[in-house]
């Protein structure tokens, strides 16, 4: 275990700062303690292993910065590593999920939102494929492909029952059931989930957490925004559509939701995990997604 507090004060020494500093410790991130220090994110791994974790984050963020559009740059984190501890400007503004939660967004700024992150994602997978394999080469790590149904402990029956059963017999995933392609890969988030997607005034700001960053298919980072909703899904996936040569299958993202999520119910509670947040929180996606059919 790192002493967090060492690279703390190393970072504050550094740059001249010291404990009358206004410092914001961030909650959440298993994996490193984060800090809001004068509009900057300091991050510093919590153990060795993670170390080799942010330079590979640095150097996704590297690419982008050397990739991205001028307009864009700003809607990525630009992250510098020391070899110690990463940091990079804050994207200011709200997490997407609570500005949601709170129902702070109208129908327009929703459609609005929806087109931006679609731009902004096929920016991101338009980074030529080549540059990306030879400067993620040295590092193992793979990213994760959230095509479920690809994994040897994935059962269709019990993922099936599963839906049926959250979505109180609304949703059958024979309706549904359809081979995921993996056609299209590209440079992807990987875990573009709301509380990764920063809004401010009512537009997208950015996209932070680039950690699982890395090479799938591009249909990879449509899946977390059904945990919104169907309908914003498609938001997405239609805006996406009008720009790319690649498009998402609107019939394969729905299958790739549904059994993910069949998936991670059976995960959690062969587990015993008491979650009762998550099984909410799945039944209410659930039924939005039925009533979106209608």
């Amino acid at each position: 275990m790192l002493d967090c507090k060492i690279w703390l004060d190393d970072f504050l020494n550094k740059n001249g700062l010291d404990s009358t500093t206004a410092i914001q410790e961030l909650k959440g991130g298993s994996r490193s303690k984060a800090y809001r220090i004068n509009k900057q994110i300091l991050r510093i791994p919590t153990q060795e292993k993670f170390l080799s974790e942010q330079a590979r984050e640095a150097d996704i963020s590297l690419l982008l910065q050397e990739n991205l559009p001028e307009k864009y740059l700003t809607q990525v984190t630009h992250i510098i590593f020391n070899g110690n501890y990463s940091l990079h400007p804050e994207i200011e503004g709200d997490l997407l999920q609570a500005l949601w939660n709170e129902n702070k967004l109208s129908s327009l700024n929703i459609k609005k939102i929806a087109k931006q992150i679609a731009e902004l994602l096929f920016q991101i997978h338009s980074v030529d494929i080549k540059t990306v394999q030879e400067r993620l080469s040295q590092y193992s790590k793979i990213c994760r492909n959230e095509n479920i149904t690809l994994k040897p402990d994935f059962d269709y029956e019990i993922a099936k029952k599963h839906i049926w059963d959250y979505s109180e017999g609304k949703v059958n995933l024979d309706d549904f059931r359809t081979v995921i392609s993996s056609d299209g890969v590209a440079l992807c988030h990987n875990d573009l989930h709301a509380e990764n997607i920063i809004i401010k005034d009512g537009e997208l700001s950015g996209f932070i957490d680039f950690g699982e960053g890395g090479i799938n298919p591009r249909i990879t980072d449509f899946f977390h925004f059904y945990r919104l909703s169907r309908d914003f899904a498609l938001e997405v996936i239609k805006a996406y559509n009008d720009l790319s040569h690649f498009p998402i299958n609107i019939t394969e993202a729905d299958y790739q939701f549904l059994s993910n999520t069949g998936y991670r119910i059976e995960q959690r509670l062969r587990a015993g995990k008491i979650m009762p947040l998550f099984y909410d929180e799945v039944k209410k996606a659930l039924l939005l997604f039925a009533e979106s059919l209608k």
